[in-house]
């Protein structure tokens, strides 16, 4: 490097950290995930030590406010494709929802339901798509055109007219990057939710559309990666469970 009075080598590393996220040389972020996955447990673990009574409600206030931030800042960049990093996330929530003596147990799956907490693929599936909300309707500094290829929307196909063009790709760290793994669901939402005039109602519209497509509240949904697969109407996914959760308090869970 030339500065204009003398000449500097330029060091290689093999990750570095920006804003918050480790990013290291192939992009797969496991660094990342370890450190927050770890940070995360060591504040289930202090909740679990300090607080002698733990019922439903404190324990989601506790969980909502402390650990969730740990393990969603920034999703959108990192998302974890690998399943042995998808696990490793979410075996903080499935140890952390032990903590209710109640619920200590019963099935993972029940203990969310019972707490109307979906897991964290299912909330990072939601996050990417308020994301893409607001980087198509211009809330945030980010250029349409640099971000996704829209020139799929054709006058006279069906859906909505903001559907993204999902690329061919040739590896699996393009395929599951942020702009390419969005498009099946994306595609796929209705035009009344997609031109949501607020992104609160966008919000409502995604929560209701996710929760009559798949079990919000089941880890073996998306448990091969965060490429979403094409999302078909299957109620039996969601059949048991009861419809004053699934439909009414569902946004709740997104706090």
């Amino acid at each position: 490097m030339n500065d204009g009075s003398d000449k500097r080598d330029l060091k290689i590393i093999d990750e570095d950290k920006d804003l918050g996220v480790q990013f290291d040389k192939t992009l797969t972020f496991g660094k990342h995930i370890g450190t927050i996955a770890n940070k995360a447990t060591r504040v289930v673990g202090v909740i679990k030590r300090t607080f002698d009574h733990m019922d439903e409600h404190v324990f989601k206030t506790l969980y909502k406010s402390m650990v969730h931030p740990h393990l969603e800042y920034a999703n959108s960049v990192w998302s974890p494709y690998l399943k042995r990093d998808i696990d490793k996330l979410e075996k903080v929530q499935r140890r952390a929802t032990k903590i209710v003596p109640s619920l200590r147990d019963i099935p993972y799956a029940t203990r969310l339901l019972l707490l109307d907490l979906p897991t964290l693929e299912n909330r990072r599936l939601r996050r990417d798509l308020i994301q893409v909300y607001k980087i198509l309707h211009e809330l945030q500094d980010i250029a349409v055109s640099k971000m996704f290829d829209m020139t799929r929307n054709v006058e006279g196909l069906r859906g909505h007219d903001l559907k993204i063009n999902k690329q061919r790709c040739f590896s699996r760290l393009r395929q599951n990057c942020f702009s390419q793994r969005v498009c099946n669901v994306w595609n796929k939402l209705p035009a009344a939710v997609v031109h949501a005039q607020s992104t609160n109602i966008f919000k409502n519209g995604i929560d209701e559309f996710l929760t009559k497509h798949i079990d919000m509240f089941s880890f073996s949904v998306f448990s091969t990666g965060p490429n979403y697969v094409d999302i078909q109407i299957n109620p039996a996914l969601t059949s048991h469970i009861p419809p004053s959760i699934a439909f009414s308090t569902i946004a709740l869970s997104y706090v």
